[in-house]
């Protein structure tokens, strides 16, 4: 059996260095904010009643808009974006870059539809081409034919490998 030892605790000229110097003793008034929920309000502007929306930890919109104005309470969500990935993808005849495979976590909860009104997830396969409000059993369903297609790529590559090599023998010859 091997055991590793952290580099932030491996001697160094005869010292060892602390493990948790870099671990606060108490929670900053910053840390602690940052863990409360964010609640705010509203005014419903169907029939001006003041509504208060408490946003899910992950979502990442300021809703200032939504404070400020009057605002129909179905367009009111909390999200959450992936880092966006751009790779070049011919339409026209010339490659253009396109965002591909991001995601959003969603969710509505003044939506109408009551399976908005949970967490749900949406999918950009290609700029602005989604396949939407999945719940977490059509995200694995999706996840898995990408796998399966990422497998597939590889026999692809494999052999594009091999094909080149030969290529590159046959020319040598």
């Amino acid at each position: 059996m091997s055991i590793t030892v952290p580099e932030n605790v491996k001697p160094s000229g005869g010292l060892v260095k602390p493990i948790l110097s870099a671990i606060p003793t108490q929670p900053t008034a910053a840390s602690v904010e940052s863990l409360k929920p964010r609640t705010w309000s509203f005014v419903s502007n169907v029939n001006g009643e003041l509504l208060t929306v408490t946003c899910p930890e992950w979502c990442e919109l300021s809703h200032d808009n939504d404070r400020e104005t009057p605002t129909n309470p179905v367009d009111i969500w909390c999200q959450r974006t992936s880092e966006p990935v751009h790779l070049p993808v011919n339409v026209n005849g010339t490659p253009e870059e396109f965002r591909i495979l991001s995601s959003t976590l969603n969710v509505r909860p003044f939506d109408g539809r009551m399976s908005h009104r949970i967490p749900t997830v949406c999918v950009e396969v290609v700029d602005d081409h989604w396949m939407e409000d999945m719940d977490p059993d059509a995200l694995e369903d999706v996840i898995g034919t990408l796998e399966a297609r990422v497998a597939a790529l590889r026999e692809t590559h494999a052999q594009l490998v091999a094909a080149r090599a030969a290529y590159r023998r046959q020319a040598q010859a």
